[in-house]
């Protein structure tokens, strides 16, 4: 069960599937370590858009007073974000700076079949 620690994430990883022809390809295992940058709502929303075309942004909005509900968003075409999972930390200690919290991102990377538009 996760802790309640109003702490914002600390241990964020992705799990990636693929959406292909309307067809969801099956979830890998392999979850991926991500970059995190933290912003606050009184910061310029300038700073979220990508800084080069291969860079993908997700947006984890943190309420400190409802730590159990995070949502997800993607500023990007490629990938759509489908829920995160928050689950207690294996290993993660009880510090008060950091979320004993692991959040998982289910991302899903959209790829245009390019059969669907041959005529």
């Amino acid at each position: 069960m996760p802790s309640t620690s109003s702490a914002p994430p600390y241990y964020v990883l992705a799990s990636h599937n693929a959406l292909q022809s309307s067809t969801l390809v099956q979830a890998s295992s392999i979850l991926d370590h991500v970059d995190l940058q933290y912003r606050h709502a009184d910061d310029s929303p300038l700073s979220l858009l990508p800084s080069h075309p291969d860079e993908h942004v997700f947006v984890l909005y943190h309420d400190p007073d409802n730590p159990a509900a995070p949502t997800i968003k993607s500023t990007s075409s490629q990938f759509a974000l489908s829920g995160v999972k928050v689950s207690q930390a294996p290993g993660a200690s009880m510090d008060e700076d950091k979320s004993p919290n692991m959040y998982v991102l289910q991302v899903t990377s959209i790829r245009a079949d390019p059969s669907q538009y041959a005529s």
